[in-house]
């Protein structure tokens, strides 16, 4: 038992070693971080709450390029790993197909969790930045000294990897991936120690904290989408299973509206009803409308369904793996 987990451990920290030092997924992840921090500097309009349009466009972004990055990193993971041969030199040592295929995955999870780490920082961010009224002034203002500081967070972070890599070799991405997150987290302390017009203030981040449950629903599909992605690289390349991630999801926001309303008359449209992961669950971004939040128990509930969709999907990638001939 305790030789499954070392083996478990070791091989999911190495799955997500490797994924990070994918150059794609830090080129993804830079570009969700910049995407998220122009929108609050580009949009010229609100349409009714004040920020709502830069908040919703940053989750949007959040859950766009996070399927890519669980996808990508699923197929690198696994198809690539059975086709170069190095799973069948795992797996000819004392590693069981289900370690093998269950710690990918915890691999895989861990680099969604980290991407969305950045994302958050970067929505909660940009939400700041956003343009508001003002009452006290009668005024529109814009925190533009945060967003500076939010576009330049990335191109420091690679100015500094690119130092680390040349005085020590390390690699470049993992090192610009690690140093991203922490010059967003830097970027969230120093912006708190000013207020919106760039005044010395006593420290306050002025963030607005109730998004962070929004991420994290969307945090939990990418990894119910990194479980279909690895099951699918199974047998499929990057691109087909890329394809069938993005079916998936437009299916699974639509179900409600397409399949919910023939749920009651058709046995056929209550089984797919069912089968389709039900993305609404996660996707709650008007529930943070005038001041709304997401309440715990919504949180924990979505949690539950996840997990469970999470489990049967790799169970049927396990069984799906363990009929897979090697090279």
């Amino acid at each position: 038992m305790i030789l499954r987990v070392r083996q478990f451990l070791t091989l999911a920290g190495l799955t997500a070693v490797e994924a990070i030092r994918q150059p794609i997924c830090l080129l993804l992840t830079t570009a969700c971080v910049i995407l998220t921090g122009l929108t609050p500097l580009l949009l010229l309009h609100q349409f009714g709450e004040d920020g709502r349009l830069v908040r919703d466009s940053a989750l949007a972004f959040h859950f766009i390029f996070g399927l890519f990055i669980a996808g990508y990193a699923a197929c690198s993971s696994l198809n690539r790993e059975m086709r170069s041969g190095t799973a069948s030199a795992v797996l000819s040592k004392p590693v069981g197909r289900e370690v093998f295929f269950i710690s990918k995955f915890a691999g895989i999870a861990a680099v969604v969790c980290a991407f969305s780490m950045c994302a958050a920082l970067s929505t909660l961010l940009a939400e700041r930045v956003a343009e508001k009224f003002l009452e006290a002034r009668m005024t529109w203002i814009t925190d533009v000294h945060t967003g500076r500081m939010l576009i330049a967070a990335p191109f420091a972070a690679f100015l500094a990897a690119g130092i680390v890599n040349y005085a020590t070799r390390r690699p470049f991405e993992s090192t610009a991936f690690g140093l991203l997150l922490v010059s967003l987290l830097a970027v969230l302390f120093i912006a708190g120690s000013f207020d919106e017009f760039g005044r010395i203030a006593p420290f306050d981040t002025r963030v607005q904290w109730r998004i962070v449950p929004a991420s994290l629903l969307i945090t939990m599909a990418l990894v119910v989408l990194s479980a279909i992605a690895l099951g699918l690289s199974v047998r499929l390349g990057t691109v087909p299973t890329l394809t069938i991630l993005f079916v998936i999801l437009i299916a699974g926001l639509v179900s409600d509206y397409v399949l919910g309303r023939l749920s009651s008359t058709s046995n056929v449209a209550i089984v797919m009803y069912r089968l389709i992961p039900n993305w609404q669950n996660f996707w709650v971004p008007e529930a943070l409308v005038n001041g709304g939040t997401i309440p715990l128990r919504y949180l924990l509930n979505a949690g539950i369904y996840g997990a469970a969709y999470s489990a049967g999907v790799l169970c049927l990638g396990v069984i799906a793996f363990r009929n897979t001939e090697m090279k």
